[in-house]
């Protein structure tokens, strides 16, 4: 199945009169790649979940469909609100990051990682081959001054990315370990879909040098990985029309499991009271790149669609029950 028209008509707010009666007419079900029976367990509630094409032997892809019960205008207060965090059971803490300062004083890690952090710290979260030698040298004196120093090393990721945007970001030490080329794949895969000039301006802007009615915002946040916490460092852009709204968040650092990702959310109204979301996942990571890579992603694949669709769960609970 292919996802290229759906968001065609996602991103085209033009387009949204389609979907006032998406229930019915054949045609749009045609028009958007999608199956009959896929669109009637849409209106039913069902959350329905396919394959996207990877964007590159890294990416693993994934789109989610759903109806949610409430109107537009909630939905955007909800995402607007911030609290989709609390609704990820792999968020540990989060917060937003001071773009006049970009202090990440108010993130800490548990005494376990620091430990692990002074210990072996190239084997503990992504950095550059410079970060990880700053680490190194703060290791000598102990947890406080590794957390002190990592905390820095983060802001100034954070302020390069608001500063420079995606060509700000530098590589993880390793081979093939970029999020700058993981996030540009993104970005392509993007446009080959997007129509709305607005938001496909968006996806290249330099957050500080942005004019756009579109907002933008960094946070951070500590999550739970396969075996140990780890922090996040992410990119939200919301844009909104009366007829609909895009909301992207770009994972521009992340310390363990991924290198990057990026998460297009497309909501249209179907009636006054109800709406479609069209989630589109891309996560990079360098496990499922090489020999038996596509075996791999499938696995992968598998995996992450088992929290993505609880979590799209809670999130529509969440809107119904404000």
């Amino acid at each position: 199945m292919t996802y290229r028209i759906t968001l065609i008509l996602i991103m085209n707010f033009t387009a949204v009169a389609a979907f006032a009666e998406m229930w019915a007419p054949l045609d749009v079900a045609h028009q958007m790649g999608m199956s009959k029976a896929a669109i009637e367990r849409v209106k039913k509630g069902e959350v329905v979940v396919e394959d996207l094409e990877a964007s590159s032997d890294k990416d693993l892809s994934i789109a989610i469909i759903a109806r949610v019960d409430a109107p537009l205008e909630e939905i955007y207060s909800f995402l607007e609100s911030g609290r989709l965090v609390e609704l990820s059971t792999v968020t540990l803490s989060a917060g937003k990051i001071d773009t006049a300062t970009f202090s990440m004083d108010a993130m800490s890690l548990p005494d376990d990682v620091l430990q692990q952090l002074v210990d072996e710290p190239e084997d503990t979260f992504y950095m550059s081959s410079d970060e990880l030698a700053l680490i190194k040298r703060a290791a000598v004196d102990g947890k406080a001054r590794v957390l002190e120093t990592y905390r820095g090393v983060l802001s100034a990721r954070a302020r390069a990315y608001w500063e420079e945007g995606v060509a700000g970001i530098v590589p993880y030490a390793g081979k093939d370990r970029s999020p700058r080329r993981d996030l540009d794949y993104a970005n392509a895969a993007a446009k080959k879909l997007i129509q709305n000039v607005s938001v496909l301006a968006e996806l290249d802007v330099v957050p500080a040098h942005s004019s756009s009615r579109a907002r933008h915002r960094l946070t951070w946040a500590v999550q739970k990985g396969r075996d140990r916490a780890a922090p996040v460092l992410n990119h939200h852009i919301l844009y909104a029309e009366n007829d609909g709204e895009v909301s992207i968040v770009r994972r521009f650092y992340s310390g363990y499991d991924y290198d990057a990702l990026q998460i297009v959310t497309g909501i249209l109204p179907s009636t006054e009271l109800a709406c479609v979301v069209f989630y589109l996942n891309h996560t990079y990571t360098a496990q499922v790149a090489g020999f038996g890579g596509s075996a791999k992603r499938s696995i992968g694949r598998k995996l992450m669609q088992k929290e993505l669709v609880a979590e799209m769960e809670r999130t529509r609970t969440a809107i119904r029950d404000r």
